[in-house]
């Protein structure tokens, strides 16, 4: 309420509360730090920009912001053309979703992290936007522009990628992938 009445304090509350949220969710989209604080403050205008839209009765806060944050993040990639995407070859080139995730489950934070740093951006925006923001692939579609044929198809290769990226045969091993 208060920002919506241009409290510049409510502003900064706003900012120094969200902030560290917002950040772990730019961090996953880009890696270098100019990109983050860009991103951050394309963020933070959209959400004060568009504050007197939101509606609690329609979610809570933190989830619309969310949508913000992944929305600009999706859009400012978009704009700066890094995504390539490979269409799948057949339609049942990759015929299921994944059963279970839970190996994901046993890697931390750091590892997930790195492991993100590396991955392509079309699979990194894909399982991103899937796995941890949960959107349908027709969703996703939606939001990068290809079918949701296609996002399917980028998540099990995303995950393939994971997989055979952990860092040894051990760690593999211990967390269950073969």
């Amino acid at each position: 309420q208060r920002c919506r009445a241009g409290n510049e304090n409510a502003y900064k509350q706003v900012y120094n509360t969200c902030a560290p949220y917002i950040y772990t969710i730019v961090k996953n989209y880009f890696c270098h730090v100019d990109d983050r604080k860009d991103t951050m403050q394309e963020i933070f205008a959209q959400i004060f920009l568009s504050m007197k839209n939101f509606d609690q009765k329609k979610g809570s806060f933190k989830a619309w912001i969310s949508k913000i944050a992944v929305y600009q993040c999706i859009g400012l990639l978009k704009n700066k053309n890094k995504f390539s995407f490979i269409a799948p070859a057949t339609s049942n080139e990759y015929p299921e979703e994944p059963t279970s995730m839970s190996w994901l489950d046993e890697l931390s934070q750091d590892e997930i992290e790195n492991i993100l740093l590396d991955m392509p951006l079309g699979y990194k925006a894909v399982f991103l936007l899937s796995v941890i923001d949960e959107y349908s692939h027709k969703e996703i579609g939606e939001m990068l522009g290809i079918t949701p044929e296609t996002s399917r198809s980028q998540l099990s290769r995303a995950i393939k990628w994971i997989k055979s990226n952990l860092v040894t045969e051990k760690n593999q091993i211990a967390y269950g992938i073969f």
